[in-house]
């Protein structure tokens, strides 16, 4: 079987190593093999790297967003053909379909086919971001994508967004604005900015005290909402409060991107838990959550197309190659790069 260069990992917190001899797979049914051309660098990366989490098998080849090269496809392949590019987020933790090296698998229903209005760079700013808002809005809380070019009535209804100005808090304020909803975000003030560009008609500071956030958020919304997704990690007792204290909403949803803490929310708000890296999982939710991608894809992808869906902005790491890639995750996680980091990987 013929070999290829990427990086891998041996055991729970050992160095990114680039190797030379990781098997090349060969595409199955309705999948297809991709050249990387770009990754998208996530925090999920170093958590894999140091506790080993998300790993069935060591060595372990990992990676999440990416965009790359249709260079050949298995049988029933319908939607992708050699020489197609596409974009997206792969299951993570899973060798053959990980982008961390220089071919890898996809089920051709996983992945976004990329038009001519988004760039590769920017493709590798979408999959995991806006499937997770996805799986928080729709999955979560019970809304409905619209279908690309369909007329959405405005509504008098507000939905409330933690940690409007990371990448899947943006996207989170997207989708919310696409279904129709005026959208309130909490940010630090330097980062409003990027939260009312995603849509958001108002933000407040996650800096203030917590009753002087439920006091604007009271404000501005009127308790118009029955809404909240935290897309930090670290809002669960203001989001909470929110919906105890100031949401006149008949329902109320709480959707959450941590999915590990303990929580005590009361029966009356329906708390959903992302759990975004069952993607390609055989389990009851892993299969739930993969045909829920299945089913939005699709639709996300028109929405991109038509610039209703918009790509985050990123920062480009000088240089290519599996030694830039491990640049970056370094440069992340000590918090020098202030946008999403994109690499380049290898030439077309």
């Amino acid at each position: 079987m013929p070999t290829q260069s990427g990086i891998t990992i041996s055991a729970p917190n050992a160095p990114y190593t680039i190797v030379n001899d990781i098997e090349q797979p060969t595409p199955g049914p309705k999948q297809a093999l991709i050249k990387t051309l770009y990754v998208g660098l996530n925090p999920v990366e170093p958590l894999m790297q140091h506790s080993g989490i998300l790993i069935p098998s060591w060595p372990a080849v990992i990676g999440s967003d990416v965009s790359g090269l249709v260079i050949s496809t298995g049988p029933d392949c319908k939607k992708l053909n050699k020489g197609d590019y596409i974009y997206g987020c792969v299951p993570v933790g899973l060798n053959k379909f990980s982008p961390f090296q220089e071919t890898f698998l996809v089920d051709e229903d996983w992945m976004f086919k990329k038009g001519a209005n988004i760039g590769l760079e920017e493709g590798c700013t979408i999959g995991a971001g806006v499937l997770t808002a996805a799986l928080a809005l729709m999955d979560g809380q019970d809304l409905a994508l619209p279908a690309p070019g369909a007329k959405v009535e405005p509504k008098e209804e507000w939905v409330v967004v933690m940690g409007g100005s990371g990448s899947v808090g943006r996207y989170v304020i997207q989708l919310a604005s696409l279904c129709g909803y005026k959208v309130l975000a909490s940010c630090s003030p330097s980062k409003k900015e990027l939260a009312l560009e995603a849509g958001a008609s108002a933000t407040f500071s996650h800096r203030a005290t917590v009753e002087e956030q439920l006091a604007e958020i009271e404000k501005i919304t009127e308790g118009k909402f029955g809404r909240v997704v935290d897309a930090s990690t670290q809002a669960t007792e203001i989001s909470i409060k929110t919906l105890v204290g100031v949401s006149k909403g008949e329902a109320k949803y709480f959707a959450t991107v941590d999915d590990w803490s303990e929580m005590n929310a009361p029966d009356s708000i329906k708390l959903y838990r992302i759990s975004f890296a069952k993607l390609g999982r055989d389990d009851e939710l892993g299969k739930h959550v993969t045909s829920k991608f299945v089913e939005w894809i699709p639709v996300l992808e028109g929405h991109f197309q038509s610039g209703a869906l918009k790509p985050l902005d990123y920062h480009l790491v000088e240089g290519e190659g599996w030694e830039k890639v491990i640049e970056g995750i370094t440069d992340m996680e000590a918090g020098k790069l202030p946008k999403k980091p994109v690499v380049k990987v290898q030439q077309e």
